[in-house]
């Protein structure tokens, strides 16, 4: 048995920073359309570390009840931990919170896997569905988070799940046989063995394919140590638009420098004075490339930027097409159906079939050079 509680270190502060955005944005989202949401919290923990930090269920708990708009929907919080004196921890805080009517809390001491199977199969022998859910699974390991639990969470209209994938103890453990049968059921299939690259993006790149079975977008975000090693992943699946640019946002607030990574070596004081941009010069190259020649819709430009490149929705008018249909020679025709910007009805023309040619791939570290550069 481990300890109750433990230190909060700084990439585990920087995880609970982008779950405590986004579900500033995703509460009043699902609660505008929904009379019920749940959060699922599968490995909850004590509820707070050593320093009194709170933990990730008391800062979803918080985060709903201190929101700025007031959430009506009944909001179900199921909190499952499996270290009974954590559980009890947990349980002794929760006691102590003022909560709103609207606001039920069910604390439960067992397994995430057990827990969340058991309650699936019987809303799916009942012949119902899952109310709209965000299910935060932060495991230790690789054996308690089986892609069986994660697909059937996924399979429910307007769920998504936001995974601690640990893709460093699995690449220095993936020889081990006894570790064998935890990786088949956390793929979800054996085969793995076949069609994963052995490394750790590898394994992240085939974990995100997997997902992709089940939630049309994926992203992940890295976590490093000390050592600036890369220690887990985490993973964001849904079937949201909206929900993808939510993440990406509360990803891009922890990170401004758009490489999707958080690193212990990094002095947190230092990144307050070192202002972090996105390239625009990459994505403007991204663009180009991908519509060079055409007539396009800016929301059809801004579903790529959304769901292919690591850019976000905000990253793009003002900062590029504004100077390229303002340029001496413009690469942009712009029709729009009011006197200025880029309202939605907005059709963009690359006039220049060798624009792309011409734009040069001066771009920083932070360059995409694939989908899995998240």
């Amino acid at each position: 048995m481990g300890k109750v509680r433990w230190p909060l270190d700084q990439h585990t502060k920087a995880k609970h920073d982008i779950l405590s955005e986004y579900l500033k944005a995703w509460y009043p989202i699902l609660n505008s359309t929904n009379k019920k949401i749940v959060y699922i919290d599968g490995f909850a923990g004590p509820g707070e570390y050593e320093g009194g930090e709170a933990g990730s269920p008391i800062i979803a708990l918080h985060t709903a009840k201190d929101h700025s708009l007031k959430l009506k929907s009944e909001i179900v919080f199921w909190f499952i931990e499996e270290d009974e004196e954590r559980c009890n921890h947990l349980k002794s805080i929760l006691a102590k919170e003022e909560v709103p009517q609207n606001f039920t809390i069910h604390a439960e001491c067992g397994s995430f896997d057990e827990r969340l199977t058991r309650a699936l199969e019987d809303i799916e022998n009942q012949g119902k569905h899952l109310a709209p859910t965000f299910a935060f699974i932060d495991p230790f390991g690789i054996s308690d988070t089986p892609f069986s639990v994660v697909g059937k969470i996924l399979k429910n209209k307007k769920c998504e799940v936001f995974i601690n994938f640990m893709s460093g103890f699995l690449n220095r453990f993936k020889d081990l046989d006894m570790n064998e049968e935890h990786i088949n059921n956390l793929f979800g299939t054996p085969a793995w063995q076949a069609e994963a690259t052995r490394t750790e993006q590898g394994f992240v790149e085939y974990y995100q394919q997997r997902l992709g079975t089940t939630a049309k977008y994926v992203r992940s975000f890295a976590m490093k140590n000390e050592n600036n090693q890369v220690i887990y992943r985490l993973v964001f699946g849904t079937n949201s638009y909206e929900g993808l640019k939510k993440m990406k946002a509360a990803m891009w607030n922890v990170d401004k420098s758009g490489s999707f990574t958080f690193s212990d070596r990094t002095d947190p004081n230092q990144v307050l004075l070192i202002p972090h941009e996105p390239n625009y010069q990459d994505l403007k190259r991204l663009i180009v490339n991908k519509f060079d020649g055409l007539e396009v819709s800016i929301e059809d430009i801004e579903r790529y930027v959304v769901i292919e490149t690591i850019y976000r929705e905000t990253h793009f008018k003002r900062q590029i097409l504004t100077h390229m249909e303002n340029a001496t020679s413009p690469e942009i025709i712009v029709d729009r159906p009011g006197k200025s910007g880029y309202p939605k009805g907005t059709t963009i023309t690359f006039v220049s079939p060798t624009e792309a040619s011409k734009i040069t791939d001066d771009c920083n570290e932070t360059a995409q050079k694939s989908l899995f550069d998240f």
